[in-house]
């Protein structure tokens, strides 16, 4: 077995856009850091996070939806597999998580990781009525 390696892309959960004012450069920022993880070899996979808001605490800075991005990215994307770290349960219904899930890997060519938590930051939960 080899070690293989993956890279947290930009998506704004960790403050990591902020310095780009334009919400379409902050989403072709990412882009342009999957496409480069895609093209060089020592990358395996590209991972992003299922949140809403910014952390420590929220904010109004951009914070992309991980789904839509990795639906994206897998078309943006040929080898690298694409995942979150990791999708919430409690943010989706089940049935629509397999839903899409299963589609993202459709578009992906099967490059899908996808893993499943309870999730944790409470903010969101009561931000969007979860709990």
């Amino acid at each position: 077995m080899s070690v293989r390696f993956g890279a947290f892309v930009p998506q704004g959960w960790r403050m990591d856009l902020v310095e780009i004012d334009d919400p379409v450069e902050q989403f072709e920022a990412m882009t342009r850091a999957a496409k480069v993880a895609d093209a060089e070899a020592n990358w395996d996979a590209i991972w992003v996070y299922d949140h809403f808001h910014t952390v420590p605490e929220p904010t109004m800075e951009t914070t992309f939806e991980c789904w839509t991005i990795t639906a994206t990215l897998a078309r943006d994307t040929e080898r690298v597999k694409i995942g979150q770290m990791v999708g919430c349960n409690g943010y989706r219904n089940p049935a629509l998580y397999a839903k899409i899930a299963s589609t993202v890997d459709v578009a992906s060519h099967g490059r899908l990781y996808a893993g499943f938590g309870a999730g944790w930051y409470e903010h969101e939960w009561r931000a969007y009525g979860y709990g």
